[in-house]
Parts: C-alpha cells; structure tokens; sequence
C-alpha cells in the first residue's frame, strides 16, 4: 500500500503570517499522522495559538498517545494555560498500521471528507467545539479500516470562507461535488487543485487563512520501497 500525503496553504491576503499550522509526523509504532490546527484570530497571535497545539500534539503522538487521547490533552493543555479565554480547531487524520486504521479526530466547524475508489462519498460533520475553551471537550473520532483506495480531505475555514465576500460561499455540496472529481489524482494535485478553486472564487484574495490536507491511499504498483518528503515554502 502507498500512502500519500500533501498540503496546501494560503494566508489572509495581506496577512503574515497566517493562523494556520499544518505538520506531518510518523507515529512511533507504524503509519504516520497529520496535525491541522486554525488558531483564533489571524496573523502572528492565531499563529502562536496554532504552533502551541501542534506542538504539543506532535509531541503526544511521538510519545504512542492514541489520536484520542491527544485531542483531550491539547484541549487541556491550552485551556490551562491561556485560562479559556481562546480557541483553537485541531484536526488529526491517521495512518495507523499498527491497528490498520484510517483515524479521523475533529474539534473543527470543518467537515472531513471521505471519497473511495468505487465513487462512494462521506462528509464527516458531527458536531463538536473546538479546544480551548470549555473545561470539558471531546473530539470527534472516526476509524476505519486501512485500506486501498480512500481519499480523505481536511481544511481550515478559510475554504468555507471562500466566496463569501461575493455573496456565493462554498456550500459542503459543492465542495463533496469538486472534491469527487479530483480524488483519484495524486495528493499534491488534490490539495493544490482545491486550494486553487476556492482561491479563485475570491480573486486570489483570500478573506481568511487556507490550508488542505490531502491524504490517499494506492496501490503500490511493484514500486520500490522508498520513503520520500518535500516541501515547497515561499519566502
């Protein structure tokens, strides 16, 4: 099985830099995981609220927390410090190979979308809060088999966002529809390309901070083993 993972990011226009912060990690005891946080406000003050929260969630999952469990204790850590007074959404999407499971962990107004190969569609939109600002906050948890081929997609606000200084924002049904169309692509043209559609409805000037996360599971083809990374970050 292949795994790909591939992000996309824009900042508010005219804001540096953005609230969003997006990291990818490998879990101690197989797979890999991606942290998605939105933190409160924009520029440098949502910036340093969205590190902490990845941070720390990085931190947990490097020490073998469960997805879970790593929700709760971000949500504390950041209510404790900051005294409730701020928030934060945290979205984590997990390969876990030691359980072979696909977790999907939200406290996000984001839907998380699920499309498999067969054309078969899930939005992911239970309710729930996000971290930070209620003593007492659960998160969202999905699991499902580790299995070829699934594509999932998370955001940050910001695609929600899109268009709705023209008067026609993103609707969930629009974004399942797009999404559907360019789910079998490699992940990097997944994110890009959905990153570039809601980029375009505002005139590339986007009203809020924007990031993607694409993960999808392939086949392996009889490629050869190797693990690989890059990053692409404008100066």
């Amino acid at each position: 099985m292949l795994l790909e993972i591939a992000v996309s990011k824009a900042d508010k226009y005219g804001v540096s830099p953005g609230g969003d912060t997006v990291e990818i990690t490998e879990r101690p005891t197989g797979g890999v995981s991606v942290v998605l946080s939105d933190g409160q406000g924009s520029g440098a003050p949502g910036k340093a609220i969205s590190s902490l929260v990845v941070s720390k969630a990085i931190t947990l999952i490097a020490d073998g927390a469960r997805d879970g469990a790593v929700a709760r204790a971000v949500h504390d850590a950041l209510y404790a410090r900051r005294r409730g007074q701020v928030s934060a959404t945290l979205t984590m999407v997990s390969a876990d190979t030691d359980h072979d499971e696909l977790v999907i962990s939200r406290n996000s107004n984001c839907p998380v979308l699920l499309f498999e190969e067969e054309g078969e569609t899930a939005v992911f939109d239970d309710e729930t809060i996000p971290i930070g600002t209620r003593r007492m906050i659960k998160p969202h948890i999905v699991q499902l088999p580790l299995k070829v081929t699934r594509t999932v997609l998370a955001f940050s606000d910001g695609i929600l966002a899109a268009g709705r200084s023209a008067g026609s924002p993103v609707t969930i049904a629009e974004l399942v529809e797009f999404g559907a169309g360019i789910a079998q692509l490699p992940a990097a043209q997944i994110s890009r390309g959905m990153l570039d559609w809601a980029l375009a409805k505002d005139d590339g000037r986007p009203t809020d901070d924007v990031s993607v996360v694409a993960l999808r599971t392939a086949p392996m083809d009889g490629e050869p083993a190797i693990r690989e990374m890059s990053v692409r970050y404008p100066l």
